[in-house]
């Protein structure tokens, strides 16, 4: 078997997520203020988390700093989240959601391999006619974000696991790789298992190119849920989401042009561009008869009109610099329009309705939710015994469509 299993006694659910509002008074906030919450509220060194912040203070009502807060939830995905608040007195605040893993203690992905599967210790020990559930995160996202609707499909019998692979790999790469590990891996057992694919955001692309590519290893998969996913793209990948985008609270002009032309962005986000070779050639494949396939749609953008609009004429501000935009039109060319992925009914803050549509998909599912949402344990019942999700609910009902075809399948073939 390969190395890259890693057994595990049981479902890790043991990573800390905190969620706060740190108050603003006039509206405004420190850096560093906010640097010391997270320290208190995650018990950590107030200075390893003041390295990962920038310096100064900002201004809530910017809308300069309203795009910056969207850059940075891009930048560290599930595990960090900054968005505009109103506190019950009135006031604004500043709603912090992050997961203590975004300062580790220990080591992550191994250094000798882009992928790592973190599974339930009998994985492959369960029935072999139920299908295996493996799941795909998200740009910059975190294989324990799963670890929710892990257990949700644990309680009925499925064997799970998820993925941590390297975010900065091209997404056909990764795909490659997820083929050739899990692939072998399921090849060598006695018993066939059938694979079903849960991927958020970007893990949905690669779930999809895995599934799709008719050169990779992908016989055992039956069935792809796709949480989110930028099936035609998203705006936000036309600009490199770097800290430099709120140095010092907020950035210049100067600062976002040179930072527009000259950063380069990852192969990754490259892949999620609208319009991108990668995403040409995904979309120009024919869907499998033999694979159901599911679409989960957020359309519960966190944003208000006000702040859409304030976002959206601080990009239409940019026309008006002489020859500026004639240089990143290309890039902002998404930003100018509509910019569906902020607008609530439109989009999840991250990626517009109609992009995360599967193409060629009818099985579609729209959920009042943001873009992370889609896959996080709701804040109010982590203390809970009894959790409920409305996208664990619709993942659990395809899996066990899945299963039901499988036994058909199976009987059929008996007969």
């Amino acid at each position: 078997m390969s190395d890259a299993w890693f057994p595990e006694d049981s479902l890790t659910s043991d990573f800390t997520m905190v969620e706060l509002v740190i108050s603003a008074p006039a509206g405004r906030i420190r850096w560093n203020q906010v640097a010391a919450t997270l320290a208190t509220a995650l018990k950590l060194d107030q200075a390893s988390i003041e390295e990962k912040l920038p310096d100064g203070e900002f201004d809530l009502s910017s809308p300069a700093v309203s795009l910056s807060l969207l850059a940075i939830n891009l930048t560290f995905g599930d595990r960090l989240s900054f968005s505009i608040a109103e506190e019950e007195n009135g006031r604004t605040g500043l709603l912090v959601r992050c997961n203590a893993d975004l300062w580790p203690t220990g080591s992550g992905l191994a250094t000798d391999g882009m992928i790592k599967i973190h599974h339930d210790a009998d994985w492959l020990r369960l029935d072999p006619a139920r299908p295996l559930i493996l799941c795909l995160h998200g740009l910059n996202g975190t294989y324990d974000s799963f670890d929710g609707l892990r257990q949700k499909l644990r309680s009925h019998g499925y064997a799970t696991a998820a993925v941590e692979y390297d975010c900065e790999r091209a997404i056909a790469v990764i795909a490659q790789g997820l083929s050739e590990v899990v692939g072998a891996s399921l090849d060598s057992l006695p018993s066939r298992h059938a694979l079903v694919l849960v991927g958020h955001s970007m893990g949905g692309l690669i779930g999809r190119e895995w599934t799709n590519n008719p050169a990779l290893n992908n016989q055992s998969i039956k069935g792809l849920v796709t949480l989110g996913s930028p099936h035609r793209g998203s705006a936000w990948a036309t600009l490199p989401p770097l800290m430099q985008l709120f140095a010092n609270g907020e950035f210049e002009f100067a600062q976002v042009s040179d930072l527009i032309l000259h950063s380069p962005s990852s192969p990754a986000l490259r892949d999620i561009a609208p319009g991108s070779a990668f995403l040409n050639a995904l979309n120009a494949r024919t869907p499998r008869l033999d694979v159901r396939y599911t679409s989960v749609v957020g359309i519960g953008s966190p944003f208000d009109a006000a702040t859409v609009g304030k976002i959206q004429q601080t990009f239409r501000d940019l026309q008006h610099r002489d020859g500026f935009v004639r240089l990143i039109r290309p890039r902002i060319e998404p930003l100018l329009g509509g910019f569906d992925e902020l607008v609530r009914g439109r989009g999840d803050g991250m990626v517009a309705a109609q992009s995360a549509a599967m193409c060629g998909t009818e099985d579609l599912v729209e959920v009042d939710l943001s873009h992370f949402a889609l896959v996080r344990m709701p804040g109010d019942q982590r203390t809970t015994k009894k959790v409920s999700h409305p996208v664990w609910e619709v993942v659990l009902e395809r899996v066990e469509s899945c299963h039901q075809r499988l036994r058909l399948h199976e009987s059929d073939v008996d007969r």
